[in-house]
């Protein structure tokens, strides 16, 4: 993966722009796991140019022959806006750019589908979102400075804690996030400490699974298993293994 970042009047609501290619002429297909993520992807890819809306679960994309897959990551939260209701509309939803964005969509779908080259995508790309950006709004910006928080929050963070912290009540929080992120802060929370855990196993230098689940605030060693079998299909043990 190549990742590069975004335009200066973007920032704010676009994390980066990634690619992914591959060559597999000649070899087994690869399955390539994707974790749930709290953000909005839009993608220029060999089946098409599609809209993935937060993740509610983790992805196997059979990457197979040859190709590239061209990513805009929007930062949770900065979507909101684009997309005419809350963000929980589009919860582990995948859309093509017409269905996602209407006539506006259809244009930007075909402008995409005969870009010559990667910077001709990505001004393509960069181009719409200027044109179609909503106007400021105080509560998505809140929502973005609490998953900022989020990520910085130590282990054992509760949810009830941050909101506290904003002076907003859980079900304040709770309406804001599905109005603005689209999934709930609870589940956002813990993907970031899921994360957290996936990154620190797949370190040859990481310690024991005890250690780590101690680390990231989890209750014990049994929980963070119970939470990566449930979330993931796999034990955490599966992902230090392939270090």
């Amino acid at each position: 993966m190549v990742r590069i970042a975004p335009e200066p009047d973007l920032v704010d609501i676009v994390e980066q722009h990634w690619i992914v290619r591959w060559d597999r002429r000649g070899l087994p297909p690869l399955r390539h796991e994707v974790l749930p993520d709290p953000s909005v992807n839009l993608t220029v890819e060999p089946t098409g140019r599609l809209l993935y809306g937060p993740g509610s679960g983790r992805s196997l994309h059979e990457l197979s022959d040859k190709g590239i897959v061209i990513g805009t990551k929007f930062w949770p939260g900065g979507f909101s806006g684009f997309w005419p209701g809350p963000l929980s509309q589009l919860t582990g939803r995948v859309l093509t750019l017409p269905n996602a964005f209407g006539p506006d969509g259809t244009q930007l779908d075909g402008d995409l589908a005969v870009a010559p080259d990667l910077d001709s995508i990505l001004r393509a790309i960069n181009a719409f979102l200027r044109t179609r950006r909503p106007p400021s709004d105080r509560q998505q910006a809140l929502a973005m400075d609490i998953i900022k928080a989020m990520r910085a929050a130590p282990p054992g963070a509760h949810i009830t804690d941050l909101a506290a912290d904003f002076a907003i009540s859980a079900r304040t929080l709770q309406r804001l996030f599905a109005r603005h992120v689209g999934v709930g802060p609870k589940e956002v929370l813990q993907r970031f400490r899921r994360q957290q855990a996936a990154d620190r196993l797949l370190d040859p230098t990481a310690p024991n699974l005890a250690q780590v689940a101690a680390e990231l605030g989890y209750f014990d060693q049994a929980h963070m298993a119970r939470d990566f079998r449930t979330t993931l299909n796999r034990a955490p043990s599966a992902l230090a293994a392939n270090t």
